[in-house]
């Protein structure tokens, strides 16, 4: 549920669909969320900030089999602070750097003359501070699933995503959909995103989104091999304007909500109850570059 991959494994062979209007073959993005107050009986808050590097990195195979690499990065910096009750502080300061280095291959089968099109992926990945490296700190997550193309505006898809597969796995539904009524118009649901983006001219579009943010690390500041986990999600409105050929610039801004900050033990033990867990909605902005094809 914390990657588009399974979501873009579907939409790569589909007939007649535009990959650039889904997915970029190059991006990096910035989202930086402030001021996230944890609740009543704690006196703390939390900045979190997110830069990610996508990149499509070629294409192996033919018209029904192919399969595609990529490399993502992303790069956190999480500032925690809390008091519990307002007394000497229960759990440590945190304000460290956390890496996440993955590589999702994507294997699609699009069957030729067909609409119905299926999708693999799988992605071993490096999710840490980087301090002390071990068998915690790799991560790998799977999916499969499959999808129909309704009409030439209309693409459907459902699969099953499975995360943290090496340490605490967990499985989710993923459904996807996208949807063009017109030139101008995106609708789509995908990586866990939801999109609404009219395009205005050649040069601009204006959209709104609400997507997940966040992430999972293995981290040693709190307790050798113990677990952060920070979940929110954004809503909010994003422009981008075309700077040159296939090279967008995007700025975004908006509030986050259900946000959580969660430490556990190697054994899945909540570490610090008292002084993290759920905060208020905050705002955030963004910034980015993409490429939609090389």
């Amino acid at each position: 549920m914390k990657s588009a991959a399974l979501l873009l494994a579907l939409v790569l062979p589909a007939p007649a669909i535009d990959l650039a209007r889904y997915i970029d073959v190059l991006s990096t993005r910035s989202v930086h969320t402030s001021g996230m107050d944890f609740n009543e009986l704690t006196r703390g808050d939390a900045d979190f900030s997110q830069s990610s590097l996508f990149a499509l990195l070629g294409k192996v195979g033919d018209s029904e089999l192919t399969w595609v690499p990529a490399l993502n990065y992303d790069y956190s910096t999480l500032d925690l602070n809390a008091y519990p009750f307002g007394a000497n502080p229960a759990a440590p300061r945190f304000d460290r750097g956390l890496h996440r280095i993955s590589m999702p291959n994507f294997l699609i089968y699009s069957p030729s003359g067909s609409r119905w099109f299926h999708g693999a992926y799988i992605a071993p990945g490096l999710y840490s501070e980087l301090d002390d490296v071990n068998s915690r700190d790799f991560f790998l997550s799977a999916a499969i699933g499959t999808g129909y193309q309704v009409s030439d505006c209309l693409t459907v898809g459902f699969g099953v995503y499975a995360a943290d597969i090496t340490n605490d796995p967990f499985v989710v539904p993923a459904p996807v959909f996208f949807w063009t009524p017109n030139e101008e118009w995106l609708v789509a649901y995908y990586g866990p995103r939801f999109v609404a983006r009219r395009d205005i001219g050649d040069n601009h579009q204006l959209g709104f989104e609400a997507a997940w943010n966040g992430g999972s690390w293995s981290v040693d500041a709190f307790r050798d091999d113990a677990r952060l986990d920070v979940s929110s999600v954004r809503t909010g409105l994003y422009y981008k304007y075309r700077v040159a050929g296939q090279v967008w610039l995007e700025l975004g801004a908006g509030y986050t909500f259900a946000n959580e900050v969660k430490i556990h033990s190697p054994g899945g033990r909540d570490l610090f109850p008292a002084a993290y867990g759920e905060a208020d909605s905050a705002p955030y902005v963004s910034f980015g570059i993409s490429v939609n094809r090389w």
